[in-house]
Parts: structure tokens; sequence; C-alpha cells
């Protein structure tokens, strides 16, 4: 059916043209952009974790650095190195405690433990409180360290039975071992509890709720901070725990595909003397890819919209096509039982009606038919001869102008050879239509190129200054746009007769990544109202392409400009003290393939 049948031939080879390039494209845009938000992904949130990390280690320091408050205060250490019991000592141990208690808002309780005498007390929300029988004593276990931060937990009384009740709230504690300096000897223990709030707003930036989970684990998997409350203090046994426990780098990244969870961990070590903490960041693949997933759905939807448009243009062409064929057989059907007069009916301008037509004159006679075709067949061989000798050649007038520029060399002529020179050079510029968009080094040639032969017109009468960063030679550009603003001045603002003519031209980069390209003369200048209908003029959009071949101005440079580079901008004021100041700002942040033909 298909082999047989030249509409269903093209209707299914314009379906497949269409389909699988329409298709294939949108699967590797998905593909690609998901991998490209990936990267993202984990670029800037490993950043963010990082400058978490720094701001919750800064934070604990403080704390810590508060715990040594004991040390500075040489009444209170000298008490608690000599066990003094009496009521001048129990003052001042309170006042020292309340000072390390009130010297950060988020302190909650204060606990210190004097190993000579075997006291304790305690300042919490203010209310002190103390220890001093022979009941037990509370004494966290320390180990070898001096420093230990216990995890999240409720803050209790120290087994101080205190008087005023104080409801439990959530809190870390700091514990340093108070020691001999010489010796080593541990004379006491002070405790600091301090609410997670601090930490808990620095984490609340580093994730959104909902969509993310962060936690803050330490190194026996306790929860210390994490998205859910419930977890704080306990023990999260979890096989991504483990896996992330056992990982030897200090940061990283690493995917995890489970029936509870898959998506992508972000995690930082936060590692001191007395802490070994790790900030983990997850990102499920649903929240990571949800823009990939929503640019994907748009690009079906908008692809499958020209799909039926496509079908039924296809459709459309394939009956529109091959419905004057069906006709034209059955012409030929009814000639072939022998009615040489059948009158062909097409009304088609195409080649489908101009072979009925031709069909119809070679049944009226074949000779006539053979020397009409004959006839317009050596009309149209004369007509291309003719077209063809009419043609000037551009490549045969540059040979001939670097055959004169060589016949001047041999008469001891270089300023001849060098001005042939510079015209042959622009004449090759312009005649290339390759290329549409070339480097800022060609265009600046070629604009050099032109002025060497206007100051050979005008002698000392003009002179030209240029200061190009050498960063933006490379950097592509429209090709003809500083030519016409430079021969703009000669048209409408050079004037030999009163002063010296004087160009300046700038290229550079600014602070915001665009690249500026300035055109300054000191001519005449533009009349005020002039100037300003040309400034309206140039803020203007481009509706239309521009045309090559037209006559080209601050218009048409200015119209090609935004249309290669959307956000381009051409700015047209007075110089002072006269003059034209023009100035191109191109935008450089567009990839390159928006930038190519």
């Amino acid at each position: 059916m298909i082999r047989n049948s030249i509409r269903n031939k093209l209707i299914v080879f314009l379906l497949v043209a269409t389909i699988i390039p329409i298709g294939t494209s949108i699967v590797i845009s998905y593909f690609f952009t998901k991998q490209s938000i990936t990267n993202e992904a984990v670029k800037n949130n490993s950043n963010l974790i990082f400058q978490g990390k720094a701001n919750i280690i800064n934070y604990l320091r403080v704390i810590e650095q508060n715990s040594l408050s004991v040390y500075n205060d040489a009444v209170l250490y000298s008490i608690i190195e000599d066990g003094d019991t009496d009521y001048l000592s129990t003052s001042e141990i309170f006042r020292g405690m309340l000072t390390i208690a009130n010297s950060i808002k988020e302190i909650k309780q204060t606990y210190l433990y004097i190993a000579s005498s075997n006291r304790s007390f305690l300042i919490s929300q203010g209310n002190p409180g103390r220890n001093e029988g022979s009941s037990d004593k509370y004494h966290p276990d320390m180990g070898s360290s001096v420093v230990r931060l216990e995890p999240t937990h409720l803050s209790h009384d120290y087994k101080m039975g205190s008087l005023f009740y104080v409801p439990p709230s959530t809190v870390i504690t700091l514990h340093r071992s108070i020691r001999n300096a010489l010796t080593q000897q541990e004379l006491g223990i002070l405790s600091i509890d301090f609410s997670i709030d601090v930490i808990a707003s620095i984490s609340k930036q580093l994730y959104t709720l909902g969509e993310e989970e962060l936690y803050i684990l330490d190194k026996e998997g306790t929860v210390v901070y994490g998205s859910d409350p419930s977890l704080w203090g306990k023990v999260l046994n979890e096989d991504w725990v483990n896996y992330l426990r056992e990982l030897p780098d200090g940061k990283g990244s690493f995917e995890w595909k489970s029936k509870s969870f898959a998506g992508m961990h972000m995690y930082e070590r936060m590692e001191t003397p007395y802490m070994d903490w790790t900030l983990v960041k997850r990102i499920p693949y649903e929240s990571l890819y949800k823009n990939a997933r929503e640019l994907t759905m748009i690009n079906t939807i908008i692809s499958s919209l020209f799909l039926v448009i496509v079908i039924t243009a296809t459709l459309f062409i394939s009956f529109r096509f091959t419905a004057p064929i069906k006709n034209l057989i059955g012409y030929i059907n009814k000639i072939q039982t022998g009615n040489m007069h059948v009158d062909i009916q097409v009304s088609s301008n195409d080649e489908i009606g101009i072979l009925a037509r031709r069909f119809r004159i070679m049944m009226q006679t074949i000779n006539e038919l053979i020397m009409s075709e004959y006839k317009l067949d050596i009309a149209n061989k004369t007509n291309q001869l003719k077209a063809l000798q009419a043609q000037i050649n551009p490549h045969f007038l540059y040979n001939s102008l670097q055959s004169i520029g060589t016949l001047a060399l041999q008469h001891q002529a270089p300023k001849v050879y060098s001005l042939l020179s510079s015209l042959a050079k622009m004449m090759r510029y312009s005649m290339n239509t390759n290329e549409t968009q070339v480097p800022l080094k060609q265009e600046i040639d070629h604009v050099k190129s032109y002025l060497e032969l206007q100051m050979q017109r005008f002698e000392n009468e003009l002179t030209v200054s240029y200061k190009v960063s050498p960063d933006t030679l490379n950097i592509h550009v429209p090709k003809m746009i500083l030519q016409p603003l430079v021969e703009n001045y000669f048209k409408h603002g050079f004037d030999p007769s009163e002063k010296t003519g004087a160009l300046y031209i700038a290229a550079a980069i600014t602070g915001n990544g665009e690249l500026e390209l300035v055109v300054e003369d000191n001519g005449k200048g533009i009349q005020p109202e002039l100037l300003s209908k040309l400034q309206r003029r140039l803020g203007r959009r481009p509706e239309l392409p521009v045309d090559p071949t037209e006559s080209i101005g601050l218009v048409n440079v200015s119209s090609r400009l935004q249309l290669y580079y959307p956000g381009a901008l051409m700015k047209l004021e007075a110089a002072e003290p006269s003059g034209v100041r023009i100035t191109l700002t191109i935008p450089l942040a567009l990839p390159d393939s928006e930038h190519s033909d």
C-alpha cells in the first residue's frame, strides 16, 4: 500500500522527519537539563552548607570560649582549687556562674561541680541552687576529653532538686573539665546548657522546609538538629547514615536510592577538638528535578501543538499535491481508450499544472511541442550566457588592485601601494558575505584601512587615536558596525576648513560585563532637535530584519545590533566642546550559540 502510493510515502516521510527530531530533542534536552541542574544544585548547596558550617562552628566557639571564664576569674578559680565552703566563697561562686550565664542570651543553665569539697551549684533561668550534702552529685563522663559537647536533649536539674520549677527545654550541653594547669588534676566540671535556637536558625536558612531535609549528626549518628524535631537527640539508625559515617572525606556529595528516599546528599564535616559533627543536606529527586520536569512538560506541550499542526499540514499538503496527479491519471486512462479529444482541465500553476498543460500540447501536435521545447531550451541557454557575461567578478577587481599595487612598488611608490592595499582590504572585507559576525580585531582593522585612505586625502587636517583593550579583540561583533559610524563623521561633521578633525575610537569591557565601543569626534555636532529625533529613533525596538543592500546609517547599525544582541544599546550624545559621541553597549552574557549564524 505504502510502496505503491506517492501520497502515503509523502505522509510517512513528513511525519517521520518531524516526529523523530522533535522527540529526540525533547529527550536530549531533558537529560541535559537534568544533569546541569544536578551539577548546579550540588555546587550551590555545597557552598551553602559550607557557609552554614562556618557559622555554627563560630557560634559554638563563642560558647566554648565563654566556658574558659573560670580560669580568667582568679577568685572563682581559687575557690574551686582550694574547695572553700564558707558563705563568701558560695557568693563568689554564684557571682561567677551568673556572669557566665548572662554573657550569652541562649544559655539556659550553668552547672558547676567542685571536686575538692564535693559540692555542686546550678544557675537556672537566673535562679541559684546548690547541693552541698552527701547526696549524689551530677558528674558527666568526660573520658579523656577536656571539653565535650552533649548532643541535643531535654534539660534537667543536675540532681539539684530546685525549689523553682523550670520546664525542660531542648538544649545542647558543653561540659568542660576544670584542671590544674601544672598537674592536670581535675578540680571540677563546668556544664553550660544553651538552647538550640541559634543553630536551628542557621540551619533553617540552608534548606527548604517541606521539600528538602537537613541534619546535624554527631559521630555516633545522634541527631543534634534535623528537619523533624521529634528526632532530636535520637540515634538515626538508617543505612544512609552508616554510609555517611564511613566516608573518609571531610566534604562531598553522593546519591542515595531507597524505598523511603531517592536523591542527592551534600555533607560537610565539622571537626574541632571538642566536636565531631556532620552537616548533611538531603534533596529528593522530586524537588531536584522539578524545574527540569516543568521545562520538559512545557516543551512537550509546545511540541505536541506543533505536531498537531504539522500532521494537519502534512495531510493537507499530501492530498493537495497528489490530487492533480490522480486527475491527470484519469485523463490518461481516457486517452488510452482512444479518446484523443479529452479536454484536460488543470487550473494549478505548479509543476503538476505545467505537466498537464504540456501533455495537452503534446496531444495537439508532437512536432510542435518538440520545436517549442527546443527553442525554449536555446533561449534559456542564451539568457544564462548573457547573464554570466554581464556579471562582474569581485575577485577579478581585487586581484587587479593587487597587480596595480605591485606595479606601484616596482616604480618606487610605496605610498600608492599602501593605499591600494588598504582599499583592497576594505573590498575583501565588505565583499565577504559568508560572515555576519567577526572578531572585533577584524572590524578595527577595517576601520583603520578606511581611515588610512581618509588621512591620505586630508593629510594634516585629521588625527585619529585608538584606545582598544586587548581582551576585547577576540569578542565577536556584527560586521560593519564601526565603519558606518566613522563614515558618518566625514559625511556630516567633518569640516577641514574650520579646524583639524579628530577621531577617538575605544573598546573596553565594563564592570557590568559588557563590551563598550566608543566613536567620538570633534566635528560640527548635531542640532538639539535633530539629536532628540535620532535618539528617539535609536530607542525603538527593531521590528524587521535589516536589508544589507540598503544604505547603512545610525538607525541601521542600531537595528542590526539589537537583532543580534537583545539588550544592546546605541547611545548618541553631544561631545564637549563640540562633536558627537556614539557609544555601543553589547551584553556578553549570552551563550556563543546565540551569536552564531
